[in-house]
């Protein structure tokens, strides 16, 4: 059961030993570690389960020979105390057979689209990818058949992976759609050359995991390796104030720069119910409902009329888009007569301000529930007081969910003199008074949720 737990947490941190390390020694309880989660069996994660558990059994059967009970003992003790490094040196034993496994899967992923010559858009940023994603798809839709990849599929190993999966439907789709990620510089140029991305869009570049890129400029130059890579036209959102900075700088072939400054005639439609604009002389509605998703239309709708769809396409494309699942949702529960706004997927800055700004449209009472957010680095304490002060003038309750985030926003909540706030030890115990707290007529937007990996 150890094994297994850590070996959890190795895999909600994408293998990367250091992180995982840093995790296992500051959370001894290594018995409660899949709480919110589970392990997911991959191969990779059963080999590694499989030599750690060889392991240990050759310790203990090396120190039994050598001594008898008591070096046994003993080195049970110690095996459990060093079992961090044992599944390290686990994950060391299975690298090479899981890279040359993995170069193989890429290699055959590449085959599926070259064979079959799809058009291939690639999307990139610190915020809006799957939002963008989502509505790029619902516009081409209404001309061609396409191919996205799912929900948050978005490393080389799920795309490669989802490709191989689907390959009998690559055959009959004209456009696949990529979502790419990136925690490293490198990660979307890997991308990149795999699936060879013919258009692109860039959302938006923040501190969003910053943690791991180690500085905002190693950010901005790993999320610019998709517009440097793509052979036709890269789509750029300059709204964002690191793209617009930047974009000047690096290669790319043909680059559009689109802000959502174009809109004109934005109406926010009552009881959210979504948005109205004009661009082009074409009126536009849509479901969405933060501001900022005009902005991700207007990238999208460049790259629709690059293939060649029409303004009628287009505009029935963007009344067709749905909510995307847990990213500004709005839920009306009957029963309790209170709105939510599950925004939950959102785990970033730029997130947080948009869903406040879709919070103040509310009529009834304004809370909030929130973990804060994760992997800002040295950025975390100013940016989490930054949101505390945010809430104190943008809600009327702040629930928060105990963190290593949430000290920095209760002293940003009190700085901007707000005091009506509650702290809970978890999110189970949160959701679990969420009766006895919302109101009929409130509104209550959850945003961001974090895995066990971040507690």
């Amino acid at each position: 059961m150890i094994i297994r737990n850590l070996i959890y947490i190795l895999q909600s941190e994408n293998y990367y030993f250091g992180r995982f390390l840093r995790f296992a020694y500051s959370h001894p309880k290594w018995w409660k570690l899949e709480d919110r989660g589970g392990i997911i069996w991959t191969k990779k994660a059963v080999a590694i389960h499989s030599v750690s558990l060889v392991i240990l059994a050759a310790i203990y059967l090396a120190a039994f020979l050598e001594g008898g009970a008591f070096p046994f003992f003993l080195s049970v003790i110690l095996s459990i105390i060093f079992l961090p490094f044992i599944i390290g040196l686990s994950l060391a034993a299975v690298y090479p057979l899981d890279a040359f496994l993995k170069r193989r899967i890429i290699k055959r992923a590449a085959g599926i689209l070259e064979k079959n010559n799809n058009v291939v858009v690639g999307i990139a940023g610190s915020y809006g990818k799957t939002s963008a994603k989502e509505i790029l798809a619902a516009i081409l839709s209404q001309k061609y058949n396409l191919i996205k990849t799912p929900e948050n599929v978005n490393t080389d190993m799920g795309i490669a992976e989802f490709i191989i999966r689907n390959e009998s439907k690559f055959n009959g789709s004209s456009i696949f759609i990529v979502e790419m990620g990136a925690y490293r510089k490198g990660e979307i140029e890997k991308i990149c050359r795999m699936v060879v991305p013919d258009y692109s869009i860039l959302t938006g570049i923040n501190e969003s995991h910053l943690e791991r890129f180690g500085n905002i400029e190693n950010t901005v130059s790993a999320k610019f390796e998709l517009p440097e890579n793509t052979s036709k036209i890269a789509v750029v959102n300059i709204d964002d104030e690191n793209i617009k900075g930047n974009v000047d700088r690096f290669k790319i072939k043909h680059v559009e720069k689109v802000s959502m400054d174009e809109a004109r005639n934005v109406e926010v439609k009552d009881d959210f119910r979504g948005l109205k604009f004009s661009y082009g002389g074409i009126n536009f509605e849509t479901k969405l409902l933060a501001k900022h998703n005009i902005g991700l239309i207007l990238l999208s709708l460049r790259i629709a009329k690059e293939l060649g769809l029409s303004d009628d396409e287009i505009r029935e494309g963007v009344s067709s888009v749905e909510y995307v699942p847990h990213r500004l949702e709005p839920i009306f529960n009957s029963s309790t007569g209170a709105t939510v706004i599950d925004d939950s997927y959102n785990g970033n800055l730029n997130g947080i301000m948009s869903g406040l700004e879709v919070l103040g449209r509310a009529k009834g009472r304004k809370v909030v529930l929130t973990p804060g957010l994760v992997e800002l680095g040295e950025k975390s304490q100013e940016i989490h007081e930054k949101i505390g002060g945010l809430y104190a003038e943008s809600a009327d309750l702040v629930l928060l969910i105990k963190s290593p985030a949430s000290g920095y926003i209760i002293d940003g909540l009190k700085r901007g003199g707000f005091s009506n706030f509650k702290v809970y030890v978890t999110t189970q115990e949160a959701h679990a008074d969420l009766a006895n707290v919302v109101k009929r007529g409130d509104v209550i937007i959850f945003q961001n949720d974090l895995t066990d990996n971040y507690f």
